[in-house]
């Protein structure tokens, strides 16, 4: 039990750390938040979707804490910080053709929510050209995702000390 919560408490530094880069670094802020969404992948992978739940509501409390552009924060609450939880639940015994539609669906239920949150706050300009370059961006997150977790079971799992 102990080394459970000191890896996750290791995770969940990294996390913030990552979160923190994005107050310091006001460029590749979009890259940064998708790094800092990994970690809860892990998480999952060891622990179960539980630890996971446990594991982004601490993210969101301290990343709230450190983050200075509070838009940013809602951002990667609704969108980044929570995909690797959907992503868990969407990917068990579905087909491919139904994981995507169900990951669509969500991405975009989470960025409309996101969006009408922050609309009040900053001028998003919405039209065609931006939902496409979102739909293109998720496919190319997802995959990086998958592949981060493909790479995470195949080479780093092992040096993980249960």
């Amino acid at each position: 039990m102990s080394r459970k919560i000191a890896y996750s408490g290791i995770l969940l530094s990294l996390n913030i750390i990552l979160l923190l880069l994005v107050n310091i670094i006001p460029i590749n802020t979009l890259f940064l938040l998708g790094l800092a969404s990994l970690p809860i992948a892990i998480v999952i992978i060891e622990y179960g979707p539980k630890a996971g739940i446990i594991f982004y509501i601490g993210s969101v409390l301290l990343s709230f804490m450190i983050m200075a552009n509070k838009a940013q924060w809602i951002l990667y609450i609704f969108t980044f910080g929570i995909y690797g939880l959907v992503k868990y639940i969407i990917e068990k015994d579905r087909s491919f053709v139904q994981e995507y539609i169900l990951k669509f669906l969500a991405a975009n239920i989470l960025i409309i929510f996101a969006y009408i949150i922050l609309k009040q706050f900053v001028y998003i300009p919405i039209n065609i050209f931006t939902v496409l370059i979102f739909e293109i961006a998720f496919i190319v997150y997802d995959f990086v995702y998958s592949q981060f977790i493909d790479f995470y079971n195949d080479k780093l799992k092992r040096f993980v000390k249960r």
